[in-house]
């Protein structure tokens, strides 16, 4: 092996590596999928890693005097990615006077009602000019950069008019193009028009060219967003595009929608439901129902309920009924403007009382399986993104918020 050819690979050494290791989601850490390597070193390329051992053991089938680079990474601690599966990024607009009336005891929903919020922020962003818009985006990447954020999902959803929501996810495509990090472009139905039999003429004649850019369509159900019946109409008019559905549900209360999808589940590839602040005994029940289907993840954000000062999701509920989960920021304009997944991590481990290891898998397997890319572990043949955690002991990362 010593021939190999090694041109453009590089070699990381003195790395402590922890990982999962599944061909499935980890629902918890006593599947004992998790691997502890202290000292040890990964080959990899652009596209994959192609050795993971001891420096001795690599040495000794390539010549790594062809190498193009040697990453010595000083025993910190080696994770997969970190991987956001759940954000708003695109947005113009402060919404810091909302978050004032929260503080005198308005609602997320009275505020909504008011003209505020999601509507608020639509107005914003829909006038801003698209230079500055790809500026902020930019900005909001690179700070989740900086927080060993190496994955990230991003929605539209701050346009209502379908034209314009096509701009924007185009936007999102373009500036992924350009970047040395992942880009996950999510079509999201946000709050519907005025004329919602207009806004389903414009998505009809325009699904071809969202499917184009996406695999991933989300909606929002709610009082102050879609109804239930209103979702059944989107769906009726995707059902033969072949999206991967997310949805938005029970952040406030319990909208039915959970139960409905139960018998939707053989239509459509639903994949997620995100939020889940509210679960009640038929949640759990569908949930269960639609996973013995296939991998249906429940998606949580702590920071949101910190920020709305709201109750958190059950999570050790789902755990014990067998649903995967996943951890995200929900970054966006006006209910958690939070971009560290390292502070989700935290708040997971204290309001959510997970166990640190489950947490980590949160952040890296499971997030990877629900938006189906060959990452979140680090193992042979997978995508060589790594977060670099400089900490004699990882357990800090979960612990600790200043590094």
């Amino acid at each position: 092996m010593n021939g190999y050819n090694l041109n453009g690979y590089n070699l990381i050494v003195n790395g402590n590596i922890i990982t999962y290791i599944s061909d499935k989601p980890i629902i918890k850490n006593l599947e004992n999928s998790l691997i502890k390597l202290k000292n040890s070193s990964i080959l990899f390329n652009n596209n994959e890693i192609i050795e993971i051992g001891s420096y001795k053991e690599i040495k000794s089938k390539y010549d790594l005097n062809k190498l193009d680079n040697i990453i010595d990474v000083n025993n910190s601690w080696v994770f997969p990615g970190l991987i956001d599966c759940h954000t708003h990024l695109l947005f113009s607009g402060s919404r810091v006077e909302e978050f004032i009336l929260r503080q005198k005891g308005y609602s997320y929903q009275d505020i909504a009602k008011a003209g505020g919020g999601i509507k608020y922020t639509v107005n914003k962003t829909i006038n801003e000019n698209y230079t500055n818009l790809k500026k902020i985006l930019l900005n909001r990447i690179k700070l989740f950069k900086e927080s060993n954020t190496k994955i990230i999902e991003i929605k539209n959803g701050y346009a209502i008019d379908i034209e314009k929501e096509i701009d924007h996810l185009n936007l999102i495509v373009e500036v992924s193009k350009d970047l040395d990090i992942i880009i996950v472009p999510t079509f999201l139905a946000h709050i519907p028009s005025c004329d919602f039999e207009n806004y389903l003429k414009k998505l009809e004649s325009n699904v071809e060219k969202i499917r184009k850019l996406t695999q991933f369509f989300d909606i929002f159900i709610d009082k102050t967003a879609f109804s239930i019946e209103q979702t059944l109409k989107i769906l009726e008019i995707l059902k033969d595009y072949n999206f991967k559905f997310r949805f938005h549900v029970n952040e406030f209360e319990d909208d039915g929608f959970i139960n409905k999808s139960a018998e939707l589940i053989k239509d459509y590839d639903i994949i997620s439901f995100d939020h889940l602040l509210v679960l009640t005994k038929e949640n759990i029940e569908s949930l269960k129902k639609m996973n013995e289907v296939k991998d249906v993840f429940g998606v949580i954000m702590p920071s949101t309920s910190w920020f709305l000062n709201k109750n958190y999701a059950n999570a050790k509920l789902l755990q014990d009924n067998g649903i995967p989960i996943c951890l995200a920021t929900d970054y966006n304009a006006g209910s958690s403007n939070v971009f560290s997944l390292q502070f989700v991590a935290n708040l997971a481990a204290i309001y959510l009382k997970l166990d640190i290891h489950d947490i980590l898998a949160y952040l890296t397997i499971n997030p990877a399986f629900l938006l189906k890319l060959r990452a979140g572990q680090i193992r042979k043949g997978f995508l060589p993104i790594f977060s670099f955690i400089n900490l004699k002991d990882y357990r800090e990362f979960f612990f600790s918020l200043n590094f």
